[in-house]
């Protein structure tokens, strides 16, 4: 597998060209770290942006939902866009006009692809509880027939993908330097809390919800 993605007319960063990245590494890292995609797709004529749960193995993104999922249905054997952002910052600059964010962000195109087997449907599902509680599918009871039946699994090949990376201090023109207000970088960082077990439940919290980190 190559470990850079040749960028096309749909993924090439256009804008700041500097922060876009190629390199897969670098966008596996961002998916694998972030918890909800953005789905865009057209249904109905109609342009539509949907949040989802998701998972990624080496070669394939998947989505899952009801089987009458609006969403999937719209993106199978079509051309699906995804995105998923993280915020590490907020960047405030001596001037509004330059104030920005730090941010690591990936965009995704690709066709959907429906997973009719039961044994990839299987894997793709305890990929997807395992993305967003590692150590969990094996704790839990796992789907049944009906289940599986119930539900539709789409794929999207991890083909056409870009990143987009900003990190730093404030960029201010040199003649707003002495503006007497502060600038800097406002950090932020996603923080969990304790587990608070439901009532019906007389277990304790699982070793892998302790210190629970993306």
């Amino acid at each position: 597998m190559s470990t850079t993605f040749e960028p096309t007319a749909r993924t090439k960063v256009r804008r700041n060209p500097v922060r876009g990245v190629y390199d897969r590494e670098v966008v596996d890292s961002i998916i694998n770290e972030g918890l909800i995609c953005q789905v865009a797709f057209v249904h109905k004529g109609e342009p539509c942006v949907i949040p989802t749960a998701y998972a990624r193995d080496e070669s394939w993104l998947y989505v899952h939902g009801a089987r009458a999922n609006r969403t999937l249905n719209s993106i199978c054997g079509q051309l699906a866009c995804v995105s998923i952002t993280l915020v590490d910052g907020l960047v405030l600059s001596r001037s509004a006009f330059h104030h920005s964010a730090n941010y690591r962000s990936v965009m995704i195109y690709g066709i959907g692809e429906e997973v009719t087997s039961a044994d990839q449907k299987m894997e793709a599902m305890r990929l997807l509880i395992e993305h967003v509680v590692p150590g969990r599918w094996e704790d839990s009871r796992q789907p049944n027939e009906k289940e599986l039946n119930a539900t539709l699994i789409v794929r999207i090949p991890l083909e056409e993908c870009s990143a987009k990376v900003r990190s730093g201090p404030p960029v201010d023109d040199e003649e707003d330097l002495t503006w007497p207000c502060w600038a800097g970088v406002l950090p932020v960082e996603l923080d969990w809390q304790d587990p608070l077990v439901d009532e019906t439940c007389d277990r304790p919290a699982p070793d892998y919800l302790k210190g629970y980190r993306r």
